[in-house]
């Protein structure tokens, strides 16, 4: 039996997926965007960030999916 047999669990469970990736991108970009600010480097770190945030999130969905597998 697999844990996401109730079609509500799954709709939740893929609802966290989307807002956990996306959390972590936009965090990625508004830090990205404050040391801009601070740094004057217009718009360097904030791709940086948007990269960084972008692997987290794959890495932080990574390790939810493999925990219900």
């Amino acid at each position: 039996m697999s844990k996401l047999d109730n079609p509500w669990q799954a709709i939740i469970f893929v609802s966290f997926i989307g807002i956990d990736l996306a959390i972590c991108v936009m965090a990625g970009v508004w830090l990205g965007q404050y040391l801009d600010r601070q740094f004057a480097t217009s718009p360097v770190c904030m791709i940086i960030g948007l990269f960084l945030g972008l692997g987290i999130g794959i890495y932080s969905v990574y390790r939810l999916i493999r925990s219900y597998l």
